[in-house]
């Protein structure tokens, strides 16, 4: 018999018992499954994914069972995502049918929609193969819930973000202090290179509108990266001077239109 240990993040008790008691029910020859410590690391994970903490405390406690299946929970349950996710207010038998899913799904985002997703973004969309592979072994995936502040303008930017799935909105707040929101950014847009880049303050708000994967890529790794791979840092500063020539032009055609206006 099989040993299958269930951590679960962000549930009221009352949720843990039910998953204790399903646990409990589920269990036969084959499978005898055990809800885990807190701390314990664990064959499958379930988060509350409306519960922001909650997330955020997965995204701590994924590194230290990268090999774990997750089962996210949200009264939201189509969340654009690869991991498996069923409704809340939890249903006994819907949890049950996923727990016991005959080949359980690996649920981080599959490699390869990690190289699809680089090879179309504009920042690295002229790198090989080769160096792609080397960026997603950098990488580590977030998932965060709607309305999740990535990170805040001013705030020192130590990480890029290339959105795997869903959206998010760019904003800054204006002299009285309303939001003024500067475009959103779907699959494939890259955010928050510029402060990684130079070390920095942020010059933006990044938002979750819904939610959202992002693949996230540390200074500490990209630059060295950069050093032992000269050819992809004159790649990328090819794609930047072309993305500053490209908003450059658009801000000569917003002040010819207000002239004119």
């Amino acid at each position: 018999m099989k040993a299958v240990s269930v951590n679960v993040i962000g549930f009221t008790e009352k949720e843990r018992r039910m998953i204790r008691n399903i646990l409990s029910a589920i269990s036969n020859q084959g499978y005898m499954y055990a809800l885990a410590l807190d701390d314990e690391s664990a064959d499958i994970v379930i988060v509350n994914a409306d519960d922001q903490a909650a997330v955020v405390s997965w995204n701590a406690y994924r590194h230290s069972a990268p090999d774990a299946d997750v089962i996210l929970a949200s009264s939201d349950p189509q969340l654009g995502t690869d991991y498996i996710c069923i409704k809340r207010p939890l249903i006994a038998s819907q949890l049950h049918g996923a727990l016991t899913l005959g080949d359980r799904q690996k649920t981080s985002a599959p490699r390869q929609l990690k190289y699809e997703v680089l090879r179309k973004s504009f920042l690295f969309r002229n790198l090989s193969i080769s160096y792609l592979e080397k960026l997603v072994a950098l990488s580590r995936v977030l998932t965060l819930p709607a309305q999740h502040v990535v990170f805040e303008r001013t705030a020192v930017g130590e990480e890029m973000f290339v959105v795997l799935s869903g959206r998010l909105k760019v904003s800054v707040a204006n002299r009285e202090g309303r939001e003024v929101v500067l475009g959103s950014v779907g699959v494939g847009d890259v955010i928050g290179e510029i402060a990684m880049l130079d070390g920095c303050g942020r010059s933006a708000t990044a938002t979750t509108l819904s939610p959202c994967e992002l693949l996230a890529i540390h200074r500490n790794d990209f630059l060295p990266f950069l050093e032992q791979n000269p050819k992809v840092a004159v790649d990328l500063i090819g794609v930047l001077a072309l993305r500053l020539r490209l908003n450059t032009e658009q801000l000569a055609e917003l002040i010819a239109e207000d002239d004119f206006g």
